[in-house]
């Protein structure tokens, strides 16, 4: 979904997960409107999603906003807002599935993977050896959730 906001990938992500039962969703979403929107907005779309899931036997992931280097100060530093955020909120949401033995939340730390020059030119879109390795670090997610889901790994 290239080029859509957060608020129309987490409308997006809504209706898919209504459509599911006992899935995974990750949700990447791109830092599209953080600046017109700002952080609270961001935030709250973004555990509106999550939440949802709860509904559900749905375990969600969530990658947080990823750096672009071709983006301002600002940009990285509501970035890091957001992102810092989400961990918290999705961590203590994690800490209740734990306690109520339900399916849980995960955040997925994407900043160690992206560096300045893992971008395309336009410096906003990763290139296709970064893109196959976020792909690679969510199939790892996805067979742990498996097997979490299976009840073979304690």
């Amino acid at each position: 979904m290239r080029g859509k906001q957060v608020k129309e990938i987490c409308e997006y992500a809504e209706k898919v997960i209504d459509d599911m039962n006992e899935a995974m969703v990750i949700v990447q979403a791109g830092g599209n409107g953080l600046l017109e929107n700002g952080r609270e907005a961001t935030v709250n779309a973004i555990m509106k999603v999550v939440e949802r899931k709860r509904k559900k036997n749905v375990r969600v992931a969530v990658t947080g906003l990823l750096r672009r280097p071709a983006c301002n100060e600002e940009y990285e530093r509501l970035r890091k807002e957001v992102n810092r955020d989400l961990y918290e909120k999705v961590l203590a949401m994690k800490a209740e599935s734990i306690r109520k033995r339900d399916v849980g939340s995960s955040f997925l730390d994407m900043d160690d993977l992206i560096q300045a020059g893992c971008f395309l030119e336009d410096g906003i879109h990763l290139s296709q050896e970064k893109e196959t390795k976020l792909s690679q670090r969510f199939i790892r997610w996805i067979r742990a959730t498996h097997l979490l889901m299976e009840g073979r790994m304690d």
